[in-house]
């Protein structure tokens, strides 16, 4: 259960937007969390940016390349006055009246293939004789072509479609042993630009151009990489900063709340102690007077007021130490049998019916006094709760969640839904001569053993207190 300065504590962290962890539960770390999420969300953009700029790269450079190459056929088809021969008027042409074009497409750098398509997608000619003459009509790129758009085919994708003009192209590729490819479909139109009157076909193995955008490719991801690792080392940086100095300050203010907390507990001990010392001291000056009959009541009074100074004592204590909990074996139901003898004399004094369930539970790790701290606040609250002739009953058993519970129901006159929401307060008590730690302590001490425990009460309808352990 939490104390006041545990309370305390928790609500500067809360404030400072730290977690401070309690037992059973994950607290916000700052520095892990953007650690993790900036990492990710860096490779993420990165990878995205990078993907984009590698694309864009790639394809500015294979089209840049492929408009040289058309400039180049077309200011040939103009000197030679090739389209002439390309109107679809036109009789076929003769292989000679091409040869002047043509001529000029092997030399182009690193072709391994030319095809001449015309505007009926027959093969005009080609570096392959065997496929000249033919139709490709089932050629999306070359319908393409011929409404005027430049079509640019890299990779793998040529060769892996089998197409029937590439018949031979697989062989080349085993003997240069170069695997990446460039198809371009080239149109060629005519003086006024308006109409496409044949495409040429190219397939090319250029190994400058890859090995540019290859090493373009490398900086673009590099320069990714670098960038994001630097924005990534700078703003960990700042968050790790800003993550030391909230820790700091969170713990300069835990520790001046501390120090604040315990003068207030300190304030209203003293202040409770007031009447208890009053009472021993007149209990004491009428010891003196009294005859021998009326001294042991005198002294009676005397034992009982000592009892609970010392008792607000060890409260305190309890309520402003953290020490680590010491843990053995024990018997629950034995712990709660004890409690309930400790209160033996109270309960036959007042005619309050007691009653006592206990299930067959095995020992349970715990530290025996002050889980019977916590245990016997709670029962003296229940029996002070009651008026005479009432019950109260006190029940042991498993829970469903692997743990045990002890229920402690008494018929007193119960509490209102405000005070049941503040019981756990420091410093908030219903009771004339309390100081509000006894709960807050019995919260803290079950907590620290990594239970729990909750109220149910109703003006008129006693209370019901459950506390939970592990086993």
């Amino acid at each position: 259960m939490e104390s006041a300065l545990e309370v305390r504590s928790a609500d500067l962290a809360a404030q400072a937007g730290i977690g401070t962890g309690r037992r059973g539960e994950r607290s916000f770390n700052l520095l892990r969390w953007f650690s993790i999420v900036s990492l990710v969300a860096i490779i993420i953009v990165g990878s995205v940016v990078g993907w984009i700029l590698t694309r864009y790269l790639t394809t500015q450079m294979l089209l840049r390349d492929a408009e040289v190459s058309r400039e180049f056929l077309e200011s040939i088809a103009t000197t030679e006055k090739t389209r002439d021969y390309l109107q679809p008027s036109a009789p076929p042409p003769p292989a000679e009246a091409l040869a002047l074009f043509v001529q000029h497409l092997p030399t182009l750098p690193d072709v391994v293939r030319a095809n001449l398509y015309a505007s009926d997608r027959t093969v005009l000619w080609s570096t392959e004789s065997q496929i000249i003459g033919q139709k490709f009509q089932d050629n999306d790129e070359l319908d393409r072509a011929f409404t005027g758009e430049m079509v640019i085919e890299s990779g793998r994708l040529a060769v892996d479609r089998n197409k029937p003009e590439h018949v031979g192209l697989a062989k080349k590729t085993a003997e240069t042993g170069f695997n990446y490819f460039v198809e371009t479909y080239l149109p060629i139109r005519d003086e006024s630009g308006a109409k496409v009157l044949a495409v040429v076909e190219i397939y090319r193995f250029p190994r400058a151009l890859i090995a540019a955008i290859d090493e373009g490719v490398f900086l673009v991801w590099i320069t990714s990489a670098g960038s994001g690792l630097c924005l990534y080392l700078a703003f960990f940086g700042i968050v790790r900063r800003g993550d030391m100095l909230l820790r700091e300050q969170r713990e300069r203010l835990v520790e001046a709340e501390m120090l604040t907390t315990i003068g207030e507990m300190a304030a209203t001990i003293a202040h409770s102690i007031r009447n208890p010392l009053a009472s021993i001291r007149s209990a004491a000056e009428l010891a003196r007077e009294e005859d021998p009959r009326g001294i042991g009541e005198c002294l009676q009074d005397i034992t009982s007021e000592t009892d609970r100074l010392d008792k607000w004592i060890r409260t305190l204590l309890l309520a402003s130490r953290d020490a680590s909990v010491n843990v053995e074996q024990l018997d629950l139901n034995g712990l709660v049998q004890e409690i309930l003898d400790g209160n033996g004399a109270e309960l036959r004094r007042r005619n309050i019916k007691s009653t006592f369930s206990g299930a067959a539970l095995p020992q349970i790790r715990g530290n025996r006094g002050m889980l019977g701290h916590a245990l016997g606040n709670i029962v003296a609250n229940a029996v002070q709760s009651i008026s005479n002739d009432g019950k109260l009953s006190v029940e042991t058993r498993r829970a469903d969640n692997g743990k045990v519970q002890i229920v402690v129901e008494d018929t007193g006159s119960g509490m209102p839904p405000i005070a049941v929401r503040n019981l756990f307060r420091p410093f908030f008590t219903t009771k004339p001569n309390g100081i509000g730690l006894g709960m807050p302590l019995a919260k803290r001490i079950l907590n620290r053993h990594g239970g729990g425990i909750t109220l149910e009460s109703a003006p008129g309808r006693g209370t019901k207190v459950i506390m939970t352990l592990p086993l």
